[in-house]
């Protein structure tokens, strides 16, 4: 009679021991993915900031590239707003370039607010008064209205503008130079530099609403960037 083998199962020490190093070996495993990973997820925030920073300096060229005449400079949240009688308000550049347009000239504004997450792109569209910017100023500082970006869209970036324009012997020349910064201050993108030609300002077209010189312009982050600008239009 032919004894039967006994099979022999793994006792509870056993089956302890060997999750034990199966634990180790997926630690080991999982530490050696992280760095891989935070690689991975930097690169595509990177992507994503490239794509946002490129596409706001598309979006103002495009909008002043074929303006008569610009004024850029920073305000506070209440110098948006303030007595257009007041010297620091945008209300008083407003009525400037209200009042020294052509009969064919339209005014229009853009804002870049510093908010939490940075540099947010606002379109006021056309100014038909003052009383117009004013309305559309208090409600863009108040909420979201005239933002053209939902916040998700600028990947908590601080952007820091800078504008500069060039006169040479073939016309002129803008230059926006944008540096990105993170959450802490560091810079996520060094400078990146657009250069656009103004089609309608060859003979730079400086007008007593705009500044003497439009060149070297830096605004920290608690500085609203305010574009004022014209358009010729015809028919």
């Amino acid at each position: 009679m032919k004894k039967l083998l006994r099979k022999k199962a793994f006792t509870l020490v056993e089956l302890i021991v060997a999750m034990a190093i199966m634990m180790v070996l997926i630690g080991a495993a999982m530490a050696m993915f992280t760095p891989v990973s935070s690689i991975i997820k930097s690169l595509d925030e990177d992507a994503v900031t490239n794509s946002v920073t490129d596409t706001i300096m598309g979006y103002i060229s495009d909008k002043l590239n074929v303006a008569t005449t610009y004024n850029i400079a920073g305000f506070t949240d209440e110098q948006m707003t303030k007595s257009s009688d007041e010297d620091d308000s945008v209300g008083k550049r407003v009525k400037a370039m209200l009042a020294d347009a052509e009969a064919n000239e339209k005014t229009y504004c853009m804002v870049l607010r510093t908010t939490t997450k940075g540099y947010k792109l606002y379109d006021f569209g056309k100014i038909n008064s003052l009383t117009d910017y004013n309305t559309k100023a208090t409600a863009a500082l108040l909420g979201n209205l005239y933002s053209v970006f939902d916040d998700e869209y600028y990947n908590d970036s601080r952007y820091k503008f800078s504008f500069e324009t060039t006169v040479a012997d073939k016309g002129t020349w803008c230059r926006i130079g944008v540096n990105t910064y993170d959450a802490d201050g560091n810079i996520k993108i060094s400078e990146r530099v657009q250069m656009f030609k103004l089609l309608n300002m060859s003979l730079l077209k400086l007008t007593p609403s705009s500044d003497t010189a439009l060149k070297d312009y830096s605004y920290s982050t608690d500085l609203n960037v305010v574009i004022l600008y014209r358009i010729k239009t015809f028919g």
